[in-house]
């Protein structure tokens, strides 16, 4: 089977490729990404869809950076591909957000991909799946961490799921395709580096094959971790007692995410003690806690416990806030002839505009009802929905929250209001950050 029929075969496994009308492929430059945009323009015609490529400028390392690019955009328009290009300072976002810059840069790629209307491509091949086996494998996990990366995840599809790194350079030296290295690959600065320099080599020399093997173990594990949360899914409402305990710590772990609680492996064992002793709390923080009596589950948060930050005005510079967070704000003021293209720079979302604020301006955290559009959407969010799906129960009182006399202008991990965006005409602007 040649590289594309490879592509093919996972597409139509997986039923990536039915009824899409466009599909963007995640272009850095690279070998996996390259290939995976020459196999997918061959594949079009065939399938019928639009085919685009995104290119992510993350601003981490300078030159090499533009480099990278420069070169996407010369490739797609010498097989005149669409391509959108977006730049974010990942190094910024990670700061302001208080993660990692790795995880800063994924998560501003992933909030830029969910606002595509189509289906992304990323290429991802089997060698980052036994990569990510194995970094699950060294921090602890079960079924679905030894599965691998599933080759489809909601409008996230990776044809080259079954494709091994020697396949897809040995595919471009064939059609005689260039690519950029990003340097950053070539060291062991990074986790998921070392394990690809140093563990996978050795494993391949310990029994040659070993991403071929890989392949099989994660497709049996993920059919298992498949048919065991489809279980679980139907034995919610069950007497948690009688469930075999591959099900019941599956439910509990279904009970614990549906209730925005963070689940890890000793809150799931001690919750299914009680459960198994007919009865008992279990204390999740300092308002919510677990109980379980007659075999079921249930997740409680204490009436009255509620953490108020009364508004407090905005000042530029640092701004105490609760849990030893600091909101720092800076103004600034845009160069002349300096302009924001908000849609393509991410770190605008933590930018806004001065001149558009109504009235005073305040620190704070949720309150009841709040609600607000977001940067460049059309229609309002329930704050309470946005907290109920990205923060637990236990830390949503320790989000900040930035508003003015018309509402929301600012929320930590969601960014600013639409009312309040940078544009073309915008003279001064404050950054917000938190430490």
């Amino acid at each position: 089977m040649n590289f594309e029929d490879n592509v093919k075969f996972a597409a139509e496994k997986h039923c990536m490729l039915k009824n899409v009308n466009t599909v963007y492929v995640g272009l850095s430059g690279g070998a996996d990404s390259v290939s995976l945009l020459l196999a997918l323009n061959s594949l079009k015609g065939e399938y019928g869809f639009k085919l685009e490529a995104v290119h992510i400028n993350h601003s981490l390392r300078g030159k090499e950076s533009d480099r990278d690019q420069l070169f996407c955009e010369n490739l797609c328009s010498r097989l005149n591909i669409p391509c959108k290009v977006y730049t974010v300072d990942a190094a910024a976002y990670a700061k302001a957000q208080g993660v990692s810059v790795e995880e800063g840069a994924r998560n501003l790629r992933y909030e830029i991909f969910s606002r595509l209307d189509g289906k992304i491509a990323t290429a991802h091949t089997l060698n980052d799946s036994a990569e990510t086996v194995i970094f699950n494998l060294a921090r602890g996990t079960g079924i679905k961490g030894l599965a691998g990366i599933p080759p489809v995840r909601d409008k996230i599809i990776r044809p080259l799921i079954y494709c091994t790194r020697e396949e897809v350079e040995s595919y471009l030296e064939q059609l005689g395709q260039d690519f950029v290295t990003d340097s950053t690959n070539l060291t062991d600065d990074y986790s998921r580096n070392k394990i690809r320099h140093r563990i996978i080599p050795l494993m391949e020399e310990l029994h040659g094959g070993f991403t071929g093997n890989i392949r099989r173990m994660t497709e049996n594990l993920a059919a298992d971790s498949d048919y065991l949360e489809t279980e679980a899914e139907k034995a919610e409402n069950d007497d948690l007692r009688q469930l075999h305990p591959a099900i019941r710590r599956r439910v509990i772990i279904r009970i614990l995410k549906g209730n925005s609680v963070e689940v890890n492996g000793e809150r799931v064992a001690a919750i299914e003690e009680a459960v198994l002793k007919n009865g008992g709390k279990i204390n999740l923080s300092e308002d919510v806690y677990a109980a379980a009596k007659d075999g079921r589950l249930e997740i409680k948060r204490l009436s009255g416990c509620r953490i108020k930050f009364e508004d407090t005005p905005l000042q530029i510079g640092e701004n105490p806030f609760l849990c030893d967070k600091t909101v720092i704000i800076s103004q600034n003021n845009c160069e002349k002839g300096q302009k924001f293209h908000n849609i393509n720079k991410i770190f605008t979302n933590e930018c806004f505009d001065c001149d558009k604020i109504q009235g005073d301006i305040v620190l704070r955290n949720r309150r009841d009802g709040d609600g607000y559009v977001r940067a460049n959407r059309a229609f309002t969010s329930s704050l309470k929905k946005l907290m109920n799906e990205k923060y637990p129960a236990e830390i949503r009182d320790f989000v900040p929250v930035i508003a003015d006399e018309k509402g929301i202008i600012w929320v930590q991990g969601f960014g600013i209001a639409d009312r309040v965006k940078i544009d073309e005409n915008t003279v001064r602007y404050f950054e917000v950050s938190v430490k």
